[in-house]
């Protein structure tokens, strides 16, 4: 969000975080400002309710969102409150529900704008209202000048004032010289501490930020989903399944040996490790079984991910004891180094959309953060300071990312814009992790736990999200762990 501009302050249940990132979305798509408070701190930290307080101060207006929710909302209520007390004009929004159980007494009497029946065209109305307001407020704050009357100038009475003016010039020279040597003296001794590389921000152009809105909402259940399956859970040995977006299809591709880390290329075959050779390499497969080996590292491999173009492929190999990131050609040809972070893990490569940058994880256990860096290895930049992640990663073809966070068996997926933006939880329960989007966007696939309760290790199992409505369904049901799945078309 461009905070020099006007913005407007939206107001909304946690319930409704979904359509609230739409809503976002779409108005920003429409030039509309908006300020959320996920976006800009973690709710319920000590500066949260004093930034909601000066945001809101600071707001041309204040969107609320009504629904059944945030009708119960008690911070929906206070925010709505506070508006009107700072004299901010106030837009509902009703998203859910009837107008009986989700227009609270003190909205009631305000005109409001309904996206039930048609989200676009309830959009495009808010929107003008947005602008016109705006038109209104900067009409309000300028300062006609009055014009006053013309100067008359005696030049007998100018003399009189030339030696002063003179005297009074030469002071502030005077002053302006002192003040340079000052500004001097401290730039050198105290100069501006350079930046390091790996806490900046991401510099993205905010026009080519990608919008939730850019999701296929027609997209139906299309595609396959590769995972690994624990199907020998006495010796926990891993092996590669796939099964039909919809459920139906499930088989087991690989019945030997360990294989882990599967993920479809662009050309639909299958990229994984396994240990067949003794050290864990990357290997391709198709469809039918038949299996290719890429690499002959005789090292620790992981995570391989296959760049948009088709051309190369990013993955983690573990060298004297640290992970690092290296690249090498389709075919597993020229194999190099791409970036290390001594002291630290750099693991879990992921394409950007375009094929142009890489998105990954650098730290220790625990510890780690996600970074955005070109493929040339140069100047990995912090996609945000309030993300530490065990790692793996997608990028949707939309260009949402999803993470996951959390220690043990309290483990959520989150999305983010790639500027570090619109941080939105998607899950919640299952100690759920390892995200996948589909082809079109508009779905997320991830593993969740059905027994957490009991922290049963062999509960894990693969779920599907429609990140349009929230909806969520369980895709396998085994008496082994099926995990790490990706979606492909």
């Amino acid at each position: 969000m461009n905070t020099n501009a006007p913005y407007f302050f939206i107001s909304y249940s946690r319930e409704d975080a979904n359509l609230q990132r739409r809503i976002i979305a779409e108005l920003r798509g429409r030039g509309i400002n908006v300020w959320v408070d996920i976006e800009n701190l973690i709710p319920g930290s000590p500066a949260w309710e004093r930034e909601i307080e000066r945001s809101i101060r600071g707001a041309s207006g204040v969107i609320v969102l009504l629904s059944p929710d945030s009708n119960d909302s008690e911070w929906v209520r206070r925010e709505s409150s506070f508006a009107e007390q700072n004299d901010k004009r106030v837009f509902p929004v009703l998203i859910r529900g009837d107008e009986d159980d989700s227009v609270p007494l003190r909205l009631s009497n305000h005109q409001r704008v309904d996206l039930r029946q048609n989200f676009h065209n309830g959009l495009d109305e808010l929107a003008g209202a947005l602008r016109d307001h705006l038109g209104v407020t900067a009409v309000h704050r300028q300062i006609k000048q009055k014009p006053g009357p013309a100067l008359q100038v005696n030049p007998a009475e100018l003399k009189k004032f030339a030696l002063p003016v003179l005297i009074a010039l030469i002071g502030v020279a005077c002053v302006a010289g002192l003040a340079l040597a000052a500004r001097f003296i401290y730039t050198n001794f105290n100069p501006v501490p350079t930046q390091i590389a790996l806490t900046t921000p991401p510099d993205i152009d905010p026009a080519l930020t990608p919008t939730i809105a850019n999701i296929n909402i027609n997209e139906g259940m299309a595609g396959k989903i590769v995972y690994t399956c624990q199907v020998d859970k006495v010796n926990t040995s891993d092996q590669i399944c796939v099964i039909d977006a919809d459920g139906s299809g499930q088989r087991q591709l690989t019945n030997s040996y360990d294989n882990q880390d599967a993920s479809f290329s662009p050309d639909g075959t299958i990229l994984f490790i396994s240990n067949r050779m003794g050290n864990y390499e990357i290997y391709e497969m198709d469809l039918s079984g038949h299996t290719t080996q890429l690499t002959h590292l005789a090292s620790r491999v992981s995570l391989p991910d296959v760049s948009p173009d088709n051309k190369r492929i990013a993955f983690t190999n573990r060298v004297n004891g640290d992970d690092q990131l290296w690249l090498m050609d389709r075919d597993g040809k020229n194999a190099h180094l791409l970036f290390k972070s001594d002291g630290n893990d750099a693991v879990a490569p992921t394409w950007s959309p375009e094929g142009d940058r890489i998105l990954f994880a650098v730290g220790k256990e625990g510890t780690k953060q996600l970074f955005i860096m070109g493929f040339d290895g140069r100047d990995p930049q912090l996609l945000s300071n309030q993300i530490y992640t065990p790692g793996r990663t997608d990028w949707s073809r939309q260009g949402l990312i999803g993470y996951f966070v959390g220690d043990g068996w309290s483990r959520e997926v989150w999305t983010i814009y790639p500027d570090g933006s619109g941080m939105t939880q998607v899950t919640d329960g299952g100690n759920s992790q390892g995200p996948s989007f589909s082809p079109g966007g508009r779905y997320i696939t991830y593993t969740a736990y059905t027994r957490v309760q009991q922290q049963d290790v062999l509960s894990c199992e693969i779920f599907v999200m429609d990140l349009y409505t929230a909806e969520k369904w369980q895709l396998t049901d085994n008496d082994y762990c099926d995990y790490q799945p990706r979606w492909g078309s």
